[in-house]
């Protein structure tokens, strides 16, 4: 179809025939009470009105110009382009909520570069995203934005899987029927796990001298003090796996960070220390703070650039089983964002738990070992950096 006439004025016989073409396409796939989403200007997809609201809307606030496919319209949600990073983009308007925690069409634009060899499982979720709970669902409930607000209250709440079952289940039996809530942990497991991020399982020394990876990936002993890499030894005639005597997780940062540059809000926030951080000499901000500065000044390529990450590293040891006769101790390593506001950087959802070294000893001297892998991913970000698309 035609998109010329969303650029006219809008006294123009050529625009007036375009809203109705656009208004017919769109009725004819109208959702929940016959409502469409408004495209003007100022709702930009956000809201669902009747058809001659939308038609009152576009012709008083103009049309959005940004949305060329209309997926919220008809047209397929398969509608990909390239961007000037040359990365395949899907259109995804913004959420209706306006709760930025359940903001789930945020979540599924910071997504999309991932889905690019897989557009029918995108699509499928873009479909779990848009189709209602249940049919007259208050508060714009989809399938998918209530799995994830219950996930994220598991999360918070330390339910067991479990639990978790036996409350969607119960959820599931109160809503009206038919409804769209899924009650296999499985399932739910199947879909977040498309949502988050990867991490690795690395297997490492039980005395920290070195982890099996890269060149000591197919040793089955230490390299260094020779004690066997396992706890348990395979035994085929039992069918037991063997049981690594000490694992690691690693959850690369990398593909974290290019996430926060695809959402717009987030992008713009990272540029806030040198944008609109007020510079009058007072310490408010790690930027305003002489260490920040001598950084700038030993490396000014780095400092002009207000994009670039500054970043803190935090660890210390922890007891995950909240017993306080036992000495076993975990050491998670987290990532600090200093380029966000103040009253952002330490937000959970900007603090990044980079790697969980396992107990039950903690690591002492010997830490260098295990953050051998996050090191590596640093030095690849600041000798080379890497290429990702900016949302703002």
């Amino acid at each position: 179809m035609d998109r010329s006439w969303m650029f006219k004025n809008r006294t123009t016989d050529a625009f007036k025939i375009g809203v109705n073409d656009f208004l017919r396409q769109a009725v004819a796939h109208a959702g929940i009470g016959n409502r469409i989403y408004c495209s003007c200007l100022k709702c930009g997809n956000k809201a669902l009105y009747k058809v001659h609201e939308v038609k009152g809307h576009i012709f008083y606030n103009g049309f959005d110009t940004n949305y060329q496919r209309w997926i919220w319209h008809g047209e397929s949600h398969l509608g990909l382009t390239v961007n000037n990073l040359g990365v395949t983009s899907i259109a995804v308007p913004p959420l209706m909520q306006e709760d930025d925690d359940d903001d789930i069409f945020d979540m599924m634009q910071d997504v999309e570069e991932e889905f690019v060899d897989r557009p029918d499982q995108f699509e499928k979720l873009l479909s779990d995203a848009e189709k209602p709970l249940y049919d007259g669902c208050p508060n714009n409930y989809t399938k998918l934005s209530a799995l994830v607000r219950l996930y994220n209250l598991k999360a918070a709440n330390g339910w067991s899987d479990k639990s978790f079952s036996d409350l969607l289940v119960a959820i599931s039996d109160m809503l009206p029927q038919p409804n769209e809530l899924h009650t296999s942990m499985y399932q739910v497991k199947k879909i977040m796990s498309s949502l988050g991020m990867g991490y690795e399982k690395i297997h490492a020394c039980r005395n920290d001298c070195v982890l099996y990876r890269k060149e000591y990936k197919d040793l089955e002993c230490c390299p260094v003090c020779g004690v066997s890499r396992w706890k348990l030894e395979k035994n085929k005639d039992m069918n037991k796996k063997a049981v690594p005597a000490k694992v690691i997780w690693y959850i690369p940062p990398i593909p974290r960070f290019r996430r926060l540059f695809r959402n717009d809000a987030h992008a713009k926030n990272l540029t806030w220390h040198a944008t609109e951080r007020i510079k009058d000499g007072m310490l408010r901000h790690p930027a305003d703070a002489p260490q920040w500065k001598t950084i700038d000044i030993l490396y000014p390529k780095f400092g002009t650039e207000s994009r670039n990450l500054q970043l803190g590293l935090a660890t210390d040891g922890m007891n995950p089983h909240s017993n306080q006769s036992t000495s076993y101790s975990t050491w998670p390593v987290i990532l600090v964002n200093y380029n966000l506001p103040p009253h952002l950087c330490m937000k959970r959802k900007f603090v990044m738990l980079t790697m969980l070294i396992s107990g039950p000893k903690q690591p002492g001297n010997d830490i260098d070992v295990f953050l051998a892998p996050l090191i590596e991913d640093l030095k690849l970000l600041w000798e080379e950096g890497v290429e990702c698309f900016d949302g703002y």
